[in-house]
């Protein structure tokens, strides 16, 4: 599953922050290197965009450069700008670029920050990696393998999609984790000459912004978290396992709520029918006229897992799921296509290619396809849906990856300002227990708990977070750690009292036991 939020604009530019002229004299950046300041033109219908050079390989800056791709919105307010806001949609794959040009954020936020949106490495306007002529066929194998063909087949699409990204991008490959990426942020920020960022992060950009907080803690002003996951503690096997079981819950959710005028509900028990639907796809494919190809397990999987994103998307799962019952799956085919950004013509962007690059470098892989088939069956013990298909869809390709993995490690960004990390309670992507695990492993992590379903928060339209994140963005205003926004509430209520210590031999198994 991507852990990705893809959220969804200038005035004149402050006059500090017009571009430099040409041949200015580099920026200081660290002890020993420089960064050159941006040059800023007219793009995109009213922003403005630049592109700065920065070492491929910042342990080896000789070997060559790479071109990252910039875009600012500026302040609508000059007169009361705060500074810069840095902003990253998630993924790993999605477009920092797309977001700031799309995103439309509480008006307060808009009128006192510059919106500033680096493409990450292998991302859009940054050396964008291309290696997805397969991508078809891998999304298609049956995720949840149990006969021996259907492993080779999975397998096989594996390979393929791996030797590709090999041939394309070799040099490229062992340079995307989000560590580079980091270090690419601040060369950015010293190009713009600021002192200090603000930073707001979703899903898989928490774990960017927690990374750039360890590495640069004096270097931030702000920092949101929204869609936080602890993506450090565990192996990657161990992580998705863990993220399958925040889709199964949100599963439960759906299926509890389809009651009434639901259509699953007309059949029987909605759970009873989403299962013949599954197994229904493994015997045979179940046409789809209205879409270029049948509904096999692949595309029944990345459908339904959509529709578990928002509480909004549920009638269109539950629609989806009886229509491919009644022998027409062109809804949840549409639905898959909508999760892979597949494009009209059968196309795919590079976003999935960017994920699974990025997570073969940021976390431990077994070395063999062959050591993957035991940790499917764990996964699928844990979240029977979901489990198998996460795992092998997300990190199969991880097994024969040309680049060997540099896990990253929990971040603790010991001397950072205050750091507002957002869980929701009921987020299938980035379950609530890791989010709260995140704000735990930051030195200065403050939790804000949303009550609620979906996948990230901020800006769409909760009164409650908008107006906490906004007066900390703005302000600087730190909620009470571990205050919370529940249904019907417009200001958050506080934490709970503290709860007596337990004795440690208490504790202890629950600690064991995850």
């Amino acid at each position: 599953m991507r852990h990705s939020s893809f959220a969804l604009f200038v005035l004149a530019v402050v006059a500090a922050f017009l571009p430099a002229a040409a041949g200015a004299r580099p920026i200081a950046f660290g002890e020993s290197e420089t960064a050159t300041a941006l040059q800023w033109t007219a793009c995109d219908g009213g922003y403005q965009c630049a592109t700065l050079s920065v070492p491929l390989d910042y342990a080896n800056p000789a070997s060559g450069a790479i071109s990252l791709g910039i875009v600012r919105r500026t302040a609508s307010d000059p007169a009361r700008r705060i500074g810069v806001l840095f902003m990253n949609p998630g993924g790993p794959g999605g477009s920092a670029v797309e977001l700031v040009e799309r995103i439309s954020l509480p008006g307060e936020v808009m009128a006192r920050f510059d919106l500033i949106g680096v493409d990450p490495r292998g991302v859009g306007r940054t050396e964008p990696i291309s290696c997805h002529s397969t991508m078809q066929a891998y999304f298609a194998a049956d995720p949840s393998p149990d006969t021996e063909a259907e492993w080779l087949a999975l397998e096989q699409a594996a390979a393929a999609f791996t030797a590709e990204c090999t041939a394309n991008h070799g040099a490229l490959l062992p340079q995307v984790g989000t560590r580079n990426v980091a270090r690419d942020m601040e060369r950015v920020r010293i190009a713009l000459g600021e002192e200090r960022i603000s930073y707001l992060g979703y899903s898989y950009g928490t774990t960017l912004g927690a990374v750039y907080a360890d590495m640069f803690p004096g270097r931030l002003r702000a920092m949101v978290l929204d869609g936080a996951y602890d993506f450090f503690s565990f192996t990657g096997d161990e992580q998705l396992r863990r993220q399958s079981v925040g889709f199964e819950g949100a599963l439960d959710a759906f299926l509890a709520n389809c009651t009434g005028t639901c259509p699953l509900a007309r059949g029987g028990s909605p759970r009873s029918q989403l299962d013949l639907l599954l197994a229904r796809v493994e015997q045979s494919p179940i046409p789809a006229p209205g879409a270029d190809r049948p509904l096999g397990p692949g595309e029944a999987n990345v459908g339904v897992s959509l529709g578990l994103y928002s509480r909004t998307y549920w009638p269109m799962l539950a629609t989806a799921v009886s229509n491919a019952l009644a022998g027409d799956g062109t809804l949840l085919v549409a639905m898959a296509d909508i999760y892979l950004n597949r494009e009209p013509d059968g196309s795919y962007p590079g976003a999935n290619d960017v994920y699974i690059a990025v997570s073969c470098l940021d976390y431990a892989w077994p070395s063999t396809t062959a050591a993957f088939r035991p940790l499917a069956a764990q996964a699928i013990a844990s979240a029977p849906h979901f489990g198998a298909p996460n795992l092998l869809q997300s990190a199969l390709p991880c097994a024969n990856w040309p680049a060997p993995s540099e896990p990253l490690t929990p971040p603790h960004a010991e001397g950072a300002p205050p750091i507002l990390v957002i869980a929701t309670t009921n987020d299938p992507a980035t379950p609530y227990a890791e989010g709260v695990r995140h704000a735990n492993q930051l030195a200065t992590g403050v939790l804000l708990t949303h009550v609620g379903e979906g996948h990230t928060v901020y800006g769409h339209g909760n009164s409650c977070i908008d107006s906490v994140v906004n007066a900390y963005l703005v302000s600087l205003t730190v909620p009470a750690d571990g205050a919370s926004c529940e249904p019907g509430r417009s200001t958050p209520t506080p934490p709970p009292p503290a709860k007596p210590a337990r004795p440690y031999s208490v504790v202890l198994p629950e600690i064991a036991a995850g």
